[in-house]
């Protein structure tokens, strides 16, 4: 009889301790779920919110900053839903001009989870899968020329409206490659991998304009998130109906 008592408090026992530390350990391991790691590149945005941030937050689009340019990166990519590389002016944890690729680089080629590479991103992207890059200044709006369907572009006709800002720009398409858009000014605008859920814009689908105040290129931002399984939750509204950022 009071063997068992004994056994009937250590089966309690147990009981407790998983119900107190499973959940927690559950949680831990699924954090990230449905959270787009953004892969920030320009330190100019060290302490300040960057447009592309302002776009994921307006959408409600949740996400987790990544400063690449201070050495920081996910130690597992599958963690997350997918992965924005956005624009800046330094391929550093990437791929270097001698082409030796980086742990950056390596998230890319394994392609594991949806990637979208933005301007220094999409230039990026081609450069790990074996593209050069030439120069081609380029700063203005501009109505790309649709050549595929595919989810990613769910809601647009043959056109989109987009801003442009960029020094360089990809040479030719990698093989493994297809090109999507082309502009008038620099011909590859946007490309996706034949196999995999990566994609590369060289125009700023973020950017707002005084005239645009909720871009044609957010859609794109949104049908991207909704590929990768991202969480979109409603961005907290003050009383006057204006948007927060909730991040």
């Amino acid at each position: 009889m009071e063997e068992k008592t004994v056994l009937s408090i250590i089966r309690l026992f147990a009981l407790v301790v998983f119900a107190c530390f499973f959940p927690t350990m559950l949680t831990a391991s699924y954090d990230n779920r449905g959270v787009v790691a953004l892969f920030l590149n320009d330190p100019a945005y060290e302490a300040k919110l960057s447009p592309i941030e302002r776009s994921l937050a307006e959408q409600g689009i949740r996400y987790r900053i990544f400063k690449i340019f201070n050495d920081e990166l996910p130690e597992n990519e599958k963690e997350y839903a997918g992965v924005i590389i956005a624009g800046g002016d330094s391929m550093r944890n990437y791929i270097d001009w001698n082409d030796n690729v980086y742990q950056g680089g390596e998230i890319i080629l394994r392609g594991e989870v949806p990637i979208l590479g933005i301007c220094l991103g999409h230039q990026i992207i081609s450069r790990v899968f074996g593209s050069v890059l030439y120069y081609s200044d380029e700063r203005r709006w501009h109505e790309m020329t649709l050549l595929k369907d595919d989810k990613i572009l769910e809601g647009f006709d043959n056109g989109l409206l987009v801003w442009e800002n960029h020094a360089y720009a990809v040479a030719y398409i990698p093989d493994q490659f297809e090109l999507f858009a082309r502009g008038n000014v620099t011909p590859i605008q946007m490309m996706k991998h034949k196999e995999k859920e990566i994609y590369g814009v060289q125009f700023h689908p973020e950017t707002q304009g005084g005239f645009l105040r909720n871009p044609p290129g957010w859609q794109l931002i949104k049908n991207f998130a909704k590929i990768a399984g991202v969480s979109v939750v409603d961005p907290p509204l003050p009383e006057d109906g204006r948007k927060v950022f909730p991040y």
